[in-house]
């Protein structure tokens, strides 16, 4: 097929500083290199197009000249902004893999997820969304809380000290992630116990692929347990050997594989997720499962020895990269029909 290809491109390094985190959900040089070459071995022809202030007039001109976008672009700006391709495609009548537009503007709002979930009894942690320094906090929520931007993905915003004991450092975060990223955040009860991160796949059955468990054994000892941003940009990256970072498949009985399968395929159908999703889920001394997030745009490096919790699972369900991506790709040919006869 001839297809185009949507995304936006990483120029910086993630580090703490703010203005380098805007870049973090962006994809690197050599992961946009290794998707498009993906495609092109499966014998498409491939235009790329960059999720800049230009795409809208590049896709008007691509119009009835490419059958399917494979879009992984998170968007320039702005609250809805993983939602702005999708949107935009559908108004020009242009086939897209990934989830839709009203999808992509509630997974990306970490308060709607969880109201979202919670109509359909999904577990998710208790919560708060704070919009003003001066708002009360609710006192039925039990410390430790967690705080977080609330319209972010790949943990921007989530520091370490993000995880606080006592009504004032919990002011101090709060006021500190309000004024440095201009958008409400999340107060979330902490559950203190396992992770696990989870990529289903597919449309009419979607499938589950092997879960993937954060390794907390190798942090350091003044390192909480949770997906901080230290802990997912900086410390995961330096590790001699990556894999030390995970263990996937999770080492989970055989009841409790079934409760996370099931729950996930309940998440997916509940925000009408499409083709790809990954999610995020802890565990608490009980067992009990808690949605924390759901990332319909899960990464996609292509370099093993890169940590990229969806390609884990997929390598480890038997997938090539080639094959992973080129799942994705036909999953959503088929929603929306048989290849065009050429």
């Amino acid at each position: 097929m001839n297809l185009a290809f949507c995304y936006n491109v990483k120029h910086t390094i993630p580090s703490r500083n703010i203005a380098a985190q805007k870049e973090a959900d962006f994809d690197a040089p050599e992961t946009i290199t290794g998707i498009r070459g993906a495609l092109e071995a499966a014998g498409h022809s491939i235009t790329q197009v960059e999720a800049d202030q230009n795409a809208p007039l590049c896709f008007s001109e691509l119009r009835g000249k490419i059958e399917i976008v494979f879009n992984i672009a998170e968007g320039l700006g702005g609250e809805a902004r993983e939602a702005h391709v999708p949107a935009l495609l559908e108004m020009l009548g242009i086939a897209y893999t990934h989830s839709g537009p009203l999808t992509q503007a509630i997974s990306l709002d970490k308060a709607l997820t969880k109201l979202v979930l919670l109509h359909h009894n999904l577990p998710t942690p208790q919560f708060q969304l704070v919009k003003r320094e001066d708002e009360e906090i609710n006192p039925h929520l039990r410390f430790p809380l967690i705080v977080k931007p609330n319209s972010e993905g790949s943990s921007i915003g989530i520091f370490n000290e993000n995880l606080v004991y006592d009504k004032v450092t919990l002011s101090e975060r709060v006021k500190w992630l309000l004024h440095r990223f201009h958008e409400p955040v999340i107060v979330e009860e902490y559950i203190d116990g396992r992770e696990f991160t989870v990529a289903v796949i597919g449309n009419q059955n979607p499938k589950v692929l092997p879960v993937v468990e954060q390794n907390f054994s190798i942090f350091p000892e003044n390192m909480p347990h949770f997906a901080s941003f230290e802990a997912k940009w900086l410390f995961e990256d330096s590790l001699p050997n990556p894999h030390d970072a995970y263990f996937c498949p999770a080492p989970v009985s055989s009841h409790l594989q079934e409760k996370i399968e099931k729950l996930c395929l309940d998440i997916f159908e509940a925000l009408e997720c499409k083709d790809v999703c990954r999610i995020d889920l802890r565990m608490d001394k009980s067992e009990n499962l808690y949605c924390l997030e759901v990332n319909t745009l899960p990464g996609l490096i292509p370099d093993p020895h890169i940590v990229s919790y969806l390609p884990i699972a997929a390598r480890i369900a038997g997938f090539t990269f080639e094959g992973l991506v080129n799942t994705i790709l036909n999953e959503a040919v088929k929603r929306y029909g048989p290849y065009p006869e050429k």
